[in-house]
């Protein structure tokens, strides 16, 4: 897999049940300049998943599209770095 280059204004979509609160989430995707997204779409950059295995079908539609689809660990990283 070729290294995920996010840029501020990328749309990020979460999926499933998080081991943080949603909205502290979203709150922290804005800080990093990341704008969350309800929904997956061509213009979504990265589905950040509770199952990085999901089968759900918003899984499903961000790998359709070639999003890639991470675990929460991945979503940490990002934020602190």
């Amino acid at each position: 897999m070729q290294a995920l280059v996010l840029a501020p204004g990328d749309k990020i979509v979460l999926t499933g049940d998080m081991s943080r609160d949603r909205a502290d989430i979203e709150t922290g995707l804005r800080s990093a300049g990341f704008v969350p997204h309800p929904a997956v779409t061509k213009a979504v950059k990265l589905l950040v998943a509770a199952d990085p295995d999901s089968l759900s079908g918003k899984a499903k539609k961000a790998r359709s599209y070639g999003i890639p689809v991470v675990g929460e660990p991945y979503l940490e990283k990002l934020l602190q770095g």
